[in-house]
Parts: structure tokens; C-alpha cells; sequence
């Protein structure tokens, strides 16, 4: 029945079957609006407020009565699930957008569809109207923004760049301003008027679920998925201040209309009301939501003190949630008179952290001097590869807002090997103390001019205070002069003398570092008390690594966490939650084991000393190839020191979580050794191979680039990502030197030509017959990864004179370095311009689409190795058999080939999986058809990878197809015949074609995996490599993990 629900039943009701608590004071239920078949996805109110429009799964749209709370008329057309809803300034007309990839305008009087928009290549996110209605702006999924004409529907621009999917796009109340959040954990600013995109906004750690202005333009909020919501500066972007409290997904903001509340929606089913004044909640709503799906559906009323939301009634089915409309009257000065619903979690705590970095050369006294600088004491350091950690309450305060403000001192082993890991966690520092040898007769500031590039990339560059060690062991060979005008010239504090031995200027350095450390500036965090004594207790706990507690699971947090306290209520989600916000800040590391199980690890910095040791024992392979065994890691066979005080299921579980940690940087990649058949942890920075000198496919160079900034695992990336593409296979890497092949052995690649501290020169690499179009495809490719990255890149280009003879590359840098125009060809002496550096090459649209399209895939191939990785991990633990597999494909077609051969069946090697071709094992010494036939007998599953030329083969219709296809043909159409078990282990994929035309009859009805949609392909890959293995895809060890 499609009505209205009397308030007082839904009032009185009892909420005890849900565990529901009762409305907090200043929140009265209205209305219930009931008639949806599916969860209500978005909601809005018409400007005039008299409508209610609302989007479902249910695949329609329905405007509502808002004071009677009758339903006034549905709205069908859409294909699929509405996933958003908006209406006109004027209230004339009502947008909806769809999984059918469609944006559909109604006329909201008459109710008819007047205009359906297409374009987009994906689901409509979210759609908004800017302030005058005369623009209509669309998110999707195909990650591009779209500006409708809503006059006619004319498709006005497109907006795209490097991001995600787009989940929610704004305008700002002037309408000058277009705010989008997306997968890419960012939220972006864009000029409305040219579509230029102003400043990506960086902060959240996941999906940003929902961006909004507040009615005055001057601050923006976005709610993420990693739980928070965050305010902005809506004009500078500056962030303001983090808001906790949600213990799950955040799924919509919305401000009221007077500016008084900020509204927000959570999958952990609450809507909480936050205080503009002093963003503390002053009120949660208990609504139960679908948990399986996102449900933005929030909306202040225009004018009324109403909100309205999509939820449910206590008791309600997961299934069924979401499908009805709760509209509440709010008594402002109730819920902002007094902290009304909140007294489980107590006052709210307003806090920051200030992160210090402690860096230098090796054997600069780093240790020494953190132990001085927090305990007031000399203790002698042994020389360490790791990371130390520790609180600094000297430099505390309360702020005048009465945020408390707390400082971490982290100090990072400075060998060159260790940068590798150590340059993944020097990002969002503060304050930074650089430290050199004030003893060292011959280089005393070795080393300082990396960490000095590597703290002044990006635009939020922290103060740095230059500190000379160690003055106690001599005196420095640099005169005071000369080390003010070192610090002059590079913007830096300093220098300031020290002994950790003597305690001198350790005072001195103290009250200066209090003088830099920007707290005023610093977002605070506005928080619960129960995280805020979560936090405290975990900090506490850090130094009792000797006690057991290193490793520990969420019942034994909550056990240690109630031993303080045994009247201390928390629930686990607080808990979990607190956790995931402390990780945030590098205190804790939220782990996993190979069987899907949560551990918490109270000591993150083991983990990064355990990555150092990866990184010596690859260092030491003894064929220079830079890599560890995989198969001898997964078994704990390398003897590591982070390791020899836990038992054996923690162990594992660190190993796992410091390979996956290189994967996610692509600081390694994975790499099956062809002789062997077993796949290596390859790190692209320790290679020692050299490149022969006589090359198997010559190459001539490209266009150059001096690279700067934080310069740390660049190359290794850049080796990773661009093997990661679907267009370039990597087919050599040696000591500063990679090749790709494109096609049919299209050579690429590049070469570092010159590392200096914090700058690297960089060269392509072509074969001669590569032409322009995959050159500039290259090119693109590499720049773009370049740009992911806080660098400043030149381009240089090619120089040559009249008679081609080419320039030395190092004179032409010098020569532009120095600010000359001209040079002299060396060969012939003639007089050349020199060009500019430039910027990165400006691409085609249609070369851009290509190269954003190979860049994600490149991030996707990147997620799958980490999944992977993990189904290895748990596949060793379980011991389970690795499956044999045989791959029925149609050799004729070399892209097929390419696909079968350099893919699929390298993805299920690289997965444990035991893979027979014909190609590989028909071909090899001493091999028989016979032989071979029998292996396909014994296989335990058979892929059959379809196309229009299998078919062919299958049907033995080819005039060379021969014996082996006869035999393989016979084996399988048996297994088709037989038992169900044999026909279960028939795996039929599509490739290319219909499946009428690239399959057997018998398998019409049973294909397994369509992969003829590219992008579809790491999750298909990815559920077959399950299936051959018989894991089940809900299975907790493989959830969640692509």
C-alpha cells in the first residue's frame, strides 16, 4: 500500500527487536512515506517545498505530497536502478539519473519525460542544477563530468581528468564553482564557467561518498568511506577540521538551509547532526540502512526545520531496507541549546598531531638525538635500518580553541637502501630536522641535499631546521658563514649544534622546533571520547613489545582495552573504528591473515624494519636480479630479525603485509622465473644486471626528462606501471634499463641515464621501425605516470643539426641549466637554437582517451597482483594442491593469441596454478603428442577460450588441425558427455564473438567468464583463478579483496 505511516505508531513503536534507541530530544517523526518496491537511492524537495521527488532500485521515480505525505504520481522509463534525483531551481522540471547510463528530465506538473540525455558510458552517480538552472552538471562512473544545456538538453563540455569514478558533483551557492568527490579519494574543484579544474583537494584515505557547499559558499563539506567527514575552505581548499564519529561508510552531507546543522548519513545506519558552530554532534538518529547498498538518500526541507531520509522500520529485513522515507521536524534550538542523543560517547575531544621527521645520512646521530630530545638522557644507538617512533609531549599545547595538539618524532634510518621504504612514509610532515656529521672532515653535509628535495615537493612544503650532530666528536670544516648561507639559500632554518652526548643546543633546538610547528594552521580533529582513550591507551601500549603485545586480534584489544576500566562501554564497531583512525595517523597498522582475519598490529614500525630487510635480502640476490622467491617467502624460509620473537602465525601474517606493501607502491612486481615456473618479488631499483652490449633489437632515443622532488622508487614504478598496461608487455629489465614490446615486436622503452641527489634523468628508448602513433602513445603513457606523482618534470627533446648528427644531451642540459640559447654541433660545428625545456607533451583527445584508459588499467593490474598475492598466501597456508589447467585455445589470430599466452595464462601462473598449452609444453624437447594428450586427460579443469576461430577448431574443420586437435577435441567433448563432476570441469570463456558462433553447442548454456569486455578483466581473471582453485568467492580469506 502506497501511503503515509501514522507518526505516533512509528513514535511509540518499540525498538528493542532492532536495537534501535528512541528519537533523540529535538528530532519528531512527521511522516513515513511507504510505496517503493526497492531502496530509496537519493531524495530532494522541490525550491518551493511542496514535492518530494525520490529515486529507487525499484527502477522508478515518485514525487510526493510533503505535507499530506500522499504519493502524487511514479514516473517510469528508466532501465535500471535510479541512483539520483534533482530538481530545477524553478521546480518545473525533475532530473533523475540511472544504471542505464541515461539522465532523464520530467515535467514535474505533467509527469512525462521530456528529454533523456545520453553520453555517459556508466552509471549516473550523481546530478545537481546550478543556482540559476540553466546548467545541469552529471557524474558517472566513466569517471567524466558532463555540463547538459537544460534549455534543450545540449551537451555543453566535458570534464575529465585523472580520477576515479564520480560518485557526487555541487555547485557552489554563486554557481561559480563545480565540487566533485570520486573513487580516487580526492575532491576536485572546477571553474563552471570553462570547465578548468581549479585544485584537487587531498586528505580522505578512501571514496568520497558526498560532497556540499553550505548556504554561504565558504565552506564545503565531503563524507568518505574512510569514515570521516571533512570541511574545507571552500575557496582556498585549505582543510579545516576532520569530524568523527561514524563508524562505517559515510554515504551524504547535506546542509541545512540556515547554515546551523550539517546533516550526514552513514552505512552504520545513524544520521548524525553536527553543530556549524562548534562541529561537535548534537544528535543521532538511529536509522537502519541496506547494508548492501550505498543510500545517499538525505535532504533538508527549503524552508521548514524538516529533514528527510531514506530507512526503515526496526525489524526490517536487510533485504528489504531502505524502501521507505522518514521525514522529521528538527527543534533548532533543542538539539544546538544542548548535546541531546550523545551521551554514550560522551564529550567531544578536538585534537592534532603534528608529524616530525628525523632524517639524515647513516650514522648521523639521528637515534642518539631523538633518545636526547624526548627522555632528557644519552644512550647509545646501533646503526638501524628501520623506523623509531616516538610521542614528544615537549612540544604539545592546548590551542586558544581549546584543541589539544600532540607532536610524533619518527626517525628514519638513512642508508641508501633503506629510502626504498622509507620514502613511502615522509609525505604530510610538519617539521622536518635534517641532520649532518658536524665531525665529518671530508663531506660533513652528505645526504642533505636528498632529504632536502624530497621535503620540498608539492605544494604544502614544511619548515626544516638544518641541525649539525655530534659536535661533541669535532669541529665542522664548514665555517658558520658558509652553513647560514647554505641555509639561506634553500629556505631553511638553522644551522643549530648539537650533541646527543652533551645535551648541547638540544634547548635551543627545542624551543625553535615549538616556534615552527604550525598549530594554528593545523586541522583539528573533532572526535569521541572513546577514541580519544582508545588512542591514549594504544600509545601506552607501544612500549610493551616485549609483553606479547606486538600482534594482537579485536578480542584481545577489547580485553586489554576493559581491563583498564570495567564500567568502560564501547561497542566493537567505536573500537574498529578508533582503530582505523589511529592508522591514519601511523600509530597502529590494521592487518590481515590469509584467511581473511582482522589482526591489529600495535607497532607499525616493525612492519616498515621488516620491509628494509626485504629489501637487503633481494639486494643480495646472488644473481643480481634484485628479487626474492616467493614460493621460499610464503614459507617463512628467509631468515628476517623483525621476525624471530613471534610465533609462526604472525609471522606470516607480516610477511604478507610488507609484500603487499611494495605491491600497492609498485616499488616490485611479479615475475615468473620461465625455467623454474615460480614466481619472484622483482624489485625494478636493485636489479645489478647490466644491458648487453650487443642489443638483440637495437633502439634509438627519444625525447628526454630531468625529473626533481622526491625522486625515491620513481624508476621502479615507472618499470611497474608500464608493464602493467594491457598495450605493453615488459620483456627485460636490467640495472637502469627496461624494454616493452608492443604488437608484433614493436620495441619501447627507457633507460636512467643520471641519479643525483633528489633529480634523475630519464631517455626513451624506440626500436626504428616504432612509429609516431604508438611513440606518442608511449611518450603519454610515461608522462602520465610521471604526473601521479609530486615532481617537477622537463621535457627535453631531441637535438640535431642540419645533417642530423645529434647533440650530447648532458652538454644541451648544461648549456640550458646556465641560460644559454645557443650551442655547437661537435661533429660539424654549426650554430644551433637550442629549445626550451618543455612541458609534458600535449596529447589528441583520442590519444588521451587511450592513455587514460591504459593508466587505469595499469591501477587495476596493481590491485589484482595484491589479490593475488594474498590468494597465494592463503592457498599455502591451507596447503592446498595447486589445480592443473589446460587452456583449449585457437592459434590463427595473433592478438587471441597474445591474450591466451601473455595473460591469462600468466595471471594463473602467477596465481600457483599449473597451466598446460600447446604451445608451451607440445613444442618442448623430447615431448610427444601422445604424451602431451595424456597430460590434457589428466588436467584437473579445461579452459576453453572461445572465439570464432575456435569454433572452427573445435568442429576440426581447419585443414591443418592435425592429430593434437583431434586428441584434444575428443578429451573434451568426453568430459562434456559424462558425469556432472566432468562437465563442471569444462570452463568455457568468451573472447570474441557471439556464443553461438565461438563455442560448441553444448556450451551455450554454460560459459563461465565474458571477457570480451577489456575492462572487465582482472575481476574475471580474478573469479576464475577462485573457481580452478574451489574457493568460494564469499570466502573471508578473498572478500573484499579486488
Amino acid at each position: 500500500m502506497e501511503a503515509m505511516r501514522k507518526a505516533d505508531d512509528i513514535n511509540a513503536a518499540s525498538h528493542e527487536d532492532s536495537g534501535e534507541a528512541q528519537l533523540p530530544p529535538g528530532v519528531k517523526l512527521l511522516h513515513t512515506l511507504e510505496g517503493h518496491q526497492g531502496a530509496v537511492n537519493s531524495i530532494a524537495f522541490d525550491p518551493q517545498g511542496k514535492l518530494l521527488g525520490s529515486g529507487s532500485e525499484d527502477r522508478s521515480v515518485k514525487l510526493w505530497d510533503v505535507r499530506g505525505g500522499k504519493l502524487l504520481r511514479t514516473l517510469t522509463g528508466h532501465r535500471n536502478s535510479v541512483f539520483c534525483v534533482a530538481f530545477d531551481p524553478q521546480g518545473e522540471t525533475l532530473a533523475s539519473g540511472s544504471d542505464d547510463n541515461r539522465v532523464a528530465l520530467w515535467g514535474v506538473r505533467s509527469g512525462e519525460l521530456f528529454r533523456a540525455l545520453a553520453g555517459h558510458k556508466n552509471a549516473i552517480g550523481n546530478l545537481t542544477f546550478d543556482p540559476r538552472g540553466a546548467t545541469l552538471a552529471s557524474g558517472s562512473y566513466d569517471t567524466t563530468i558532463k555540463f547538459w544545456r537544460a534549455e534543450d538538453g545540449k551537451l555543453l563540455r566535458t570534464l575529465e581528468g585523472d580520477q576515479g569514478s564520480i560518485y557526487c558533483v555541487a555547485f557552489s551557492p554563486p554557481g561559480d564553482l563545480l565540487a566533485s568527490g570520486s573513487t580516487d579519494f580526492t575532491v576536485k574543484l572546477w571553474d563552471a564557467q570553462s570547465g578548468k579544474l581549479l585544485q584537487t583537494l587531498r586528505g580522505h584515505k578512501s571514496s568520497v561518498q558526498s560532497v556540499a557547499f553550505d548556504p554561504r559558499g565558504e565552506t564545503l563539506a565531503s563524507g568518505s568511506a574512510d569514515e570521516t567527514v571533512t570541511l574545507w575552505e571552500a575557496r582556498s581548499g585549505r582543510l579545516l577540521r576532520m569530524l568523527e564519529g561514524h563508524t562505517a561508510r559515510v554515504d551524504r552531507v547535506v546542509f541545512s538551509p540556515n547554515g546551523r546543522l550539517l546533516a550526514s548519513k552513514g552505512a552504520d545506519h545513524t544520521i548524525r547532526l553536527w553543530s556549524c558552530e562548534t562541529w561537535e554532534t548534537v544528535a543521532v538518529i538511529q536509522e537502519p540502512t541496506n547494508k548492501s547498498w550505498w543510500i545517499p538518500a538525505l535532504a533538508f526541507h527549503p524552508t521548514m526545520p524538516w529533514l528527510a531520509a531514506a530507512g526503515s522500520e526496526p525489524g526490517t529485513p536487510n533485504t528489504e531496507r531502505s524502501r521507505l522515507i522518514h521525514l522529521w521536524e528538527l527543534d533548532y534550538d533543542a538539539l544546538l541549546g544542548r548535546r541531546a542523543g550523545v551521551a554514550e560517547t560522551g564529550h567531544a575531544v578536538h585534537h592534532t598531531t603534528g608529524k616530525i621527521l628525523l632524517v639524515g645520512d647513516h650514522s648521523v646521530g639521528k637515534s642518539a638525538l631523538g633518545h636526547r630530545l624526548i627522555n632528557g638522557s644519552f644512550k647509545e644507538q646501533a646503526s638501524t635500518h628501520g623506523q623509531q617512533f616516538w610521542v614528544f609531549p615537549a612540544l604539545g599545547k592546548r590551542r586558544a580553541d581549546g584543541t589539544d595538539c600532540e607532536a610524533i618524532l619518527w626517525d628514519f634510518a638513512g642508508q641508501p637502501d633503506y629510502r626504498l621504504v622509507h620514502a613511502l612514509f615522509v609525505d604530510n610532515a610538519d617539521l622536518a630536522l635534517v641532520l649532518f656529521d658536524a665531525s665529518d672532515l671530508r663531506d660533513p653535509m652528505h645526504g642533505v641535499g636528498f632529504w632536502l628535495k624530497q621535503l620540498n615537493a608539492g605544494k604544502s612544503v614544511c619548515p626544516i631546521v638544518l641541525v649539525a650532530a655530534q659536535a661533541d666528536r669535532g669541529s665542522c670544516p664548514m665555517t658558520p658563514e658558509e652553513l647560514s648561507a647554505f641555509c639561506q639559500r634553500h629556505s631553511i632554518v638553522g644551522p643549530i649544534t648539537t650533541s646527543a652526548f652533551t645535551g648541547e643546543g638540544m634547548e635551543e633546538l627545542v624551543e625553535r622546533m615549538k616556534d615552527l610547528i604550525p598549530w594554528e594552521d593545523k586541522a583539528a580533529t573533532v572526535t569521541t571520547a572513546t577514541f580519544k582513550r582508545i588512542k591514549d591507551y594504544v600509545l601506552d601500549l607501544k612500549g610493551a613489545e616485549s609483553d606479547g603485545q606486538t600482534l594482537v586480534t579485536p578480542e584481545e584489544l577489547r580485553g586489554l582495552l576493559e581491563a583498564t576500566d570495567a564500567d568502560w562501554r564501547f561497542t566493537d564497531a567505536e573500537m574498529l573504528t578508533a582503530v582505523g583512525h589511529l592508522e591514519n595517523y601511523g600509530y597502529v597498522k590494521r592487518l590481515q591473515t590469509s584467511k581473511g582475519e582482522l589482526r591489529v598490529l600495535l607497532q607499525p614500525e616493525r612492519l616498515n624494519n621488516l620491509a628494509s630487510s626485504f629489501v637487503l635480502e633481494a639486494r643480495r640476490n646472488p644473481k643480481g636480479l634484485g628479487a626474492l622467491e616467493e614460493r621460499r617467502l610464503l614459507s617463512t624460509g628467509y631468515d628476517f630479525p623483525e621476525l624471530r620473537d613471534l610465533t609462526a602465525g604472525e609471522s606470516d601474517v607480516l610477511l604478507d603485509a610488507a609484500a603487499l606493501l611494495f605491491l600497492e607502491h609498485n616499488v616490485c612486481f611479479r615475475e615468473i622465473d620461465p625455467l623454474r615456473m615460480e614466481p619472484y618479488l622483482v624489485f625494478p631499483e636493485l636489479i645489478n644486471l647490466k644491458k648487453p652490449l650487443e642489443e638483440e633489437s637495437p633502439t634509438e632515443e627519444g625525447v628526454a626528462y630531468t625529473v626533481s622532488g622526491p625522486t625515491e622508487n620513481v624508476f621502479a614504478s615507472l618499470v611497474v606501471l608500464l608493464g602493467y598496461t594491457h598495450t605493453f608487455t615488459r620483456t627485460a629489465q636490467w640495472h637502469d634499463n627496461a624494454r616493452y614490446e608492443i604488437g608484433d615486436g614493436l620495441v619501447c622503452g627507457f633507460r636512467q641515464e643520471a641519479e643525483r641527489d633528489g633529480e634523475l634523468d630519464f631517455v626513451l628508448l624506440f626500436g626504428p621501425s616504432v612509429g609516431a602513433p604508438v611513440r606518442t602513445l608511449f611518450q603519454g603513457l610515461f608522462e602520465s605516470f610521471l604526473a601521479r606523482r609530486n615532481l617537477t618534470v622537463l621535457r627535453l627533446a631531441p637535438v640535431r643539426c642540419s645533417k642530423s648528427h645529434p647533440m650530447n644531451r648532458t652538454v644541451v642540459r648544461e648549456a640550458l641549466q646556465n641560460g644559454e640559447e645557443n650551442a655547437f654541433c661537435s661533429k660539424c660545428g654549426e650554430k644551433l637554437v637550442l629549445p626550451k625545456m618543455a612541458e609534458p607533451i600535449q596529447l589528441t583527445r583520442e590519444v588521451q582517451t587511450e592513455v587514460d584508459a591504459q593508466r587505469r588499467a595499469a591501477e587495476q593490474r596493481t590491485r589484482f597482483e595484491q589479490a593475488v598475492y594474498r590468494v597465494r598466501a592463503y592457498v599455502a597456508e591451507e596447503k592446498i594442491t595447486s589445480p592443473e589447467c589446460f587452456i583449449s585455445y585457437a592459434w590463427g589470430v595473433p592478438e587471441h593469441e597474445r591474450w591466451v599466452e601473455k595473460r591469462l595464462a600468466m595471471d594463473l601462473q602467477k596465481a600457483g596454478i599449473e597451466v598446460v598449452l600447446d604451445r608451451w609444453h607440445n613444442a618442448q624437447i623430447g615431448a610427444s603428442v601422445a604424451r602431451f594428450v595424456k597430460r590434457i586427460e589428466k588436467s584437473d579443469r579445461i579452459v576453453m577460450v572461445g572465439t570464432p576461430l575456435y569454433r572452427e577448431k573445435y568442429e576440426n574443420k581447419g585443414e591443418k588441425t592435425g592429430y593434437v586437435v583431434a586428441g584434444e577435441v575428443d578429451l573434451i567433448s568426453n568430459r562434456l558427455l559424462g558425469t556432472e563432476q566432468q562437465k563442471m570441469s569444462v570452463l568455457p570463456v568468451l573472447l570474441a564473438g557471439e556464443k553461438t558462433v565461438s563455442l560448441p553447442p553444448l556450451l551455450h548454456g554454460r560459459v563461465y567468464a565474458d571477457f570480451r569486455e577489456e575492462s572487465e578483466y582482472f575481476t574475471r581473471a580474478f573469479d576464475l583463478i577462485l573457481s580452478l582453485y574451489q574457493i568460494p568467492p564469499n570466502h573471508p580469506a578473498v572478500t573484499d579483496l579486488l
